[in-house]
This record gives structure tokens, sequence and C-alpha cells, in this order.
């Protein structure tokens, strides 16, 4: 049995409900919006997404600065009443770049992790958390971490098109443009596709496009990796190996 892939965008880009008929998974980064959700709207949104939609709902930045005091106690206690609100099966902490990979910042970061577990209470088992760190982390001491902290590793595995990064715990994609691109390039959709189409295992993988075309850049990877594993000899492909493994072909061609 393959991977199970969730394909979505990082907002909604229009209605939700017309959003949840075309995609398995929607980011919601909205706990630092002013004037913040109302209760109501937040169930609104869980009622028009549906029993299909998958929310991910982003925590906010004082719960990622991981900075212990009344700041993120506030935000935390945020965090996990719109949890159970929009029952979001994940909970995304993006890590800012002041997070840097010190003994410090790493046990704060195990704590508020634990907290965020603790705080879900009997939904805990339910609901997975994803770590997207942000600044100094080389990939490889990133993804020990998550391991370590039994979190899912939060990236864009082609942020360095030069030295794609691939991990077993690299479950969510979060995929945006580099430089002054407003477009994900066709070729590294292509080689994504390829990956997600002979990946081995089991479990979920997410991919989240944050791009200004999102919807329509998700739905062409969804279509490109499923003719590819539609295609694929019967008993599976080669396994996608970590980073070096693979190159990246030049995107002019």
């Amino acid at each position: 049995m393959g991977i199970r892939t969730l394909y979505g965008s990082a907002g909604a880009r229009g209605a939700i409900d017309a959003f949840a008929r075309r995609f398995d998974v929607l980011e919601l980064d909205i706990l630092d919006r002013e004037p913040k959700p109302k209760d109501a709207t937040l169930r609104k949104w869980r009622k028009e997404a549906g029993p299909t939609l998958t929310i991910a709902l982003v925590a906010p930045k004082a719960v990622s600065a991981v900075r212990p005091g009344p700041a993120l106690d506030e935000a935390l206690a945020r965090l996990l009443e719109a949890q159970r609100l929009l029952q979001a099966r994940f909970i995304v902490v993006q890590t800012t770049t002041e997070v840097t990979p010190s003994q410090l910042n790493r046990e704060r970061l195990a704590t508020v992790i634990e907290r965020i577990r603790e705080g879900l209470g009997e939904a805990r088992d339910l609901v997975r958390i994803a770590w997207e760190p942000r600044g100094l982390w080389e990939p490889d001491d990133a993804a020990g971490l998550a391991k370590k902290l039994g979190v899912d590793l939060a990236m864009d595995p082609l942020a360095d098109p030069r030295e794609p990064f691939f991990h077993e715990v690299l479950r969510y994609w979060r995929l945006g443009t580099v430089g002054g691109r407003t477009e994900f390039p066709p070729v590294r959709l292509r080689y994504l596709a390829e990956v997600i189409a002979s990946a081995q295992g089991d479990g979920e993988r997410v991919v989240v496009f944050a791009t200004p075309h999102a919807p329509k850049e998700a739905k062409r990877l969804r279509t490109l990796a499923e003719s590819l594993a539609s295609k694929a000899p019967k008993g599976g492909g080669g396994i996608i190996r970590p980073r070096g493994s693979f190159a990246l072909p030049d995107e002019d061609e």
C-alpha cells in the first residue's frame, strides 16, 4: 500500500465549499489576523468544509517563536480553541528565523510541542503536528529533531533545486516559489509527481501550495502523479532516496 497524498493550498482562493469539492486539504493562517475570526465564523468554515476536507491550522507567531511568557500562553489557548472549532487535523508550527538550532531553542520547541499535545486532550492521537523550520536549520538536522519530537517535518523539498531533500519525516510538503517567480516551474511539478508516484510506505503525505496560482498547481500535480502511478509496473516503482540521489533537471528543459 502506498502513501496517501492529500493535495491543497494555503488559503481557499474562493468559497470553502467549492474548494472542498476539488481538493483534500486547506491550510489556514488566520490566528494572527485582525480582527480575530469569531467562534461563529470558525464553526461556519468547518461546516462549509464538509466531512472530507482536511484543515491544517497554522499556529500563531507567538507560539512559533517558542519563547515562554504570557504571549505564548495566550496564543496557545487561542490555537487549541480554534483547532477544536475547526476540527483541524494538522497544526503547523512555523518557527521564526530567530529560532536557531541552539540547544535552548530545541528545548523550547520540544516544550511547545508537548504543550500542544497536552492541550489537545483526547484529540492528541488524531491531530498531527507539522514543524516548518525557517532560518539557519540544515535539512538533515531539522529532520533528525522532527523525528525525535515525533512530528512531521514541513518544508519545500525543492527549496534548494540543486540538492533536493526527501526524508521519511518530511510528510508535509509546503511548496512555494523562489526569487521573482509567480508560478511553480513545470519541470519541478513533473519531478515531484515522479517522487509521489514511485514512493513506497504507508500513512499520509500533505502537499500544500503556497503560490499565487496554488489551486491550479495543486490540481496539475495531482493529475501528473495519478497519471504516472497508473502507468507504473504492478508491485510499485523505485523508491526515491534522500538528498543527492537524483538530480533535478534544468528548468528550461
